[in-house]
């Protein structure tokens, strides 16, 4: 049976597509404004040019790897991803700063394990003990990054979480596997969350941004820290859903298309110096396995 090279490609890409469904990557876009800054140690954030400066930020959650969590009740399911790769990568701006947390996690070598400390709270709405739970997600990201120079270190940790909450709009739900097994709930469930409205307890949502640095200078012994927090108020998140093969599934695929595509080529090439062959006169050229030379 003869199948044609674009039915072998379209073929494997049926393949290598199918894989998709086992690869979410959702993103959590957010807008609010500052409300309050809090500097518990030495001044870092400026209360007085922060209050009331828009926020915009997102967070990125990578659910093709299993996250491990548990069911508390019916209605709340919780997870402290840690021990594995990182499942978050987050950002935050506000004033003229941006912060990102392309958390890699903090990898201990001695144990082969990664603590990324992040946490990950999806809230589904009946009502407990006469009151209302309501529809909500809250995400918790962190990062750390250590800085050497000649006299000592500099060590920067950021905290990022957020959460909403509404009481009217039913968008999300456990599955099956949730509620029977603990399995983590879709985290890609569509969300265009809006409160145009701050003094209604209907909906709500907030957020905080904690920097923490550590400067130890090894001429002087001291210790410089800084413990600097911005809160802010949420007034809109929505997702945007990416759904694709795996980083290893896309390779692969790649690798094989340009197998079938150098093979295609290599087969032309030859037909082209056979259909010669059987053209031109034997006695006036020789084949070697480059090409022809002409004789």
């Amino acid at each position: 049976m003869n199948i044609s090279y674009r039915q072998l490609l379209s073929s494997i890409a049926f393949i290598f597509s199918s894989f998709s469904v086992n690869s979410a990557i959702v993103t959590y876009s957010f807008n609010g404004f500052v409300s309050e800054v809090e500097n518990t140690e030495q001044f870092f954030f400026d209360a007085v040019s922060l209050l009331g400066q828009q926020v915009t930020g997102s967070f990125t959650l990578d659910t093709s790897a299993p996250i491990r969590g548990r069911l508390e009740t019916g209605y709340y399911w919780w997870s402290v991803h840690d021990n594995d790769r990182p499942a978050l990568t987050s950002n935050v701006e506000f004033g003229d700063m941006l912060f990102r947390l392309n958390n890699e996690g903090v990898y201990q070598a001695e144990y082969d394990e990664y603590y990324p400390e992040e946490m990950l709270e999806m809230y589904d709405g009946p009502t407990f003990d006469d009151g209302h739970i309501g529809d909500g997600i809250s995400l918790k990201d962190y990062a750390r990054k250590t800085t050497l120079f000649s006299n000592g270190s500099l060590e920067r940790t950021l905290h990022l979480s957020f959460g909403f909450r509404d009481l009217i709009n039913d968008f999300l739900a456990f599955d099956e596997g949730t509620l029977l097994r603990d399995e983590m709930p879709d985290f890609t469930s569509p969300v265009s969350w809006f409160d145009n409205d701050l003094t209604s307890a209907t909906k709500s949502g907030g957020g905080s941004l904690r920097l923490i640095e550590r400067v130890d200078d090894l001429n002087t012994g001291v210790t410089y820290p800084v413990d600097s927090t911005v809160r802010f108020t949420l007034t809109s998140v929505e997702t945007v859903k990416v759904s694709s093969p795996t980083m290893n599934f896309s390779f692969y695929f790649f690798v094989v298309l340009l197998f079938v595509v150098k093979v295609r080529k290599r087969n032309l090439s030859f037909n082209n110096i056979n259909a010669l062959e059987n053209f031109l006169p034997k006695s006036k050229y020789t084949s070697d396995r480059y090409g022809l030379c002409l004789n």
